[in-house]
């Protein structure tokens, strides 16, 4: 990320220039020091820099490039962002997961072309996303996803606005590790303005009203969760071979049954099926009866880590799991039949039920944020505590000035 935003800056590309120890200025707070030569990220639009605000607490800044239509769009995210800091003492547990803004401003730098304004939005400093850290232990799995319902419940019902880009890259976790928040609001909107746009959602996580160009909502980022749960638990995307909206549908029918007849009614779904049925990749048409609805459970028991709460070996486990799946009498199946399922494989029946739930084809049966909320496999599930934000690390000294070539040299104290 560093040498590509130097050579960025080179090119003038747009970019801030900063370095360690630069003061960006223009908050009414007072400045923003650079804590690092190192950019935390460098995206199209923008570049994010570790900073120390005025109390020494470690803030990421994100820069916007100059240039106007980097500005215009921004503006639109800003507002969102402004918005959802606002309302966060209605509903202060389920915003705690949300990366709201902490200030933004303008910062001018003078230069041989005149100023130049660079649009600035503080955050606070998260961490890895939960792309990076890959799948995790079923327990995890439950507070995460407790963590990404409550962000959503609180965008869809306070806010009263739509995520759009609800994946694990935009999860953050916080600097202890315990709690996720949602960020990246750049496609963030109202319901009532989603309608007319198609490309709303990467396309592994893209809802099938999207695709069929049907009346969309909120519910179109529960869709996206459930894929993102899907994949913490499982340890990999559930669409990873598809490469087109034609191949995404076919895998969505394959796994939650057909698309009703009125998301058949969609202005896009004519490029997707006829009267016959659906046109797949391959130009074949199938029949939308030999599409059928499998169950969340079995996509998920044979790749779940129950952690420390079985104690049983793993080939056990392994054995288990495929007992579960094609209803085979093996000695752990047997075992399992006369004492029962463990505390930990009903936690994974309550999560399949979840995403089952979650991922209805048809937007009318699919849960809200809300709904999912108050499910049975979150009621055990706490948040975890609010923390403060972390000391910036002290800048480094100064080294001292080189001595002249014909100095005496110093005297030890």
């Amino acid at each position: 990320a560093h040498q590509r935003l130097h050579e960025a800056i080179e090119r003038n590309e747009g970019y801030l220039k900063a370095h360690l120890g630069y003061h960006i200025q223009g908050s009414e707070v007072g400045p923003y020091t650079v804590v690092s030569h190192e950019a935390l990220g460098v995206g199209v639009f923008s570049v994010v820099w570790p900073c120390a605000d005025k109390d020494n607490k470690l803030v990421a800044m994100k820069v916007i490039r100059h240039q106007d239509h980097f500005r215009k769009y921004a503006n639109r995210e800003v507002e969102a962002l402004q918005k959802a800091a606002g309302l966060r003492d209605q509903d202060p547990e389920s915003a705690a997961h949300v990366a709201l803004l902490r200030d933004s401003f303008v910062h001018k730098v003078s230069s041989p072309q005149g100023d130049q304004e660079y649009l600035c939005m503080c955050f606070e400093k998260l961490e890895s996303n939960l792309r990076k850290i890959g799948k995790q232990p079923l327990e995890k799995v439950l507070q995460f996803g407790k963590q990404i319902m409550r962000a959503l419940r609180y965008l869809h019902d306070v806010v009263q606005i739509v995520h759009c880009d609800v994946k694990p890259d935009n999860l953050l976790l916080r600097w202890d590790g315990l709690a996720v928040k949602l960020m990246d609001f750049g496609t963030a909107r109202p319901s009532p303005e989603l309608q007319s746009q198609d490309e709303l959602q990467p396309l592994f996580y893209r809802a099938p009203e999207v695709i069929l160009g049907c009346t969309r909502g909120r519910k179109i980022d529960v869709w996206s969760a459930a894929f993102t749960i899907y994949e913490l638990t499982v340890g990999r995307i559930y669409l990873r071979n598809c490469h087109t909206p034609r191949e995404v549908l076919e895998e969505i029918m394959q796994l939650r049954g057909p698309v009703t007849k009125e998301m058949l009614q969609g202005r896009l779904a004519a490029a997707y099926f006829n009267a016959k049925g659906f046109h797949t990749e391959k130009r074949e048409v199938v029949g939308l009866d030999s599409f059928t609805k499998r169950s969340m459970f079995s996509e998920l028991a044979p790749y779940a880590d129950y952690g420390n709460e079985s104690k049983k070996t793993a080939e056990e486990q392994a054995r288990a799991q495929l007992s579960r799946l094609i209803g085979a009498t093996t000695v752990v199946g047997a075992a399992m039949k006369r004492t029962g399922p463990t505390a930990a494989e009903k936690k994974l029946k309550q999560l399949a039920e979840l995403l089952d739930r979650c991922l209805e084809v048809d937007p009318q049966q699919r849960l809200t944020a809300a709904e999912a909320c108050e499910l049975e496999v979150f009621k055990a599930v706490e948040l975890p505590p609010m923390v403060d934000l972390q000391e910036a690390p002290p800048l480094p000294e100064e080294a001292p000035p080189p001595l002249p070539p014909d100095a005496p040299p110093a005297r030890a104290e």
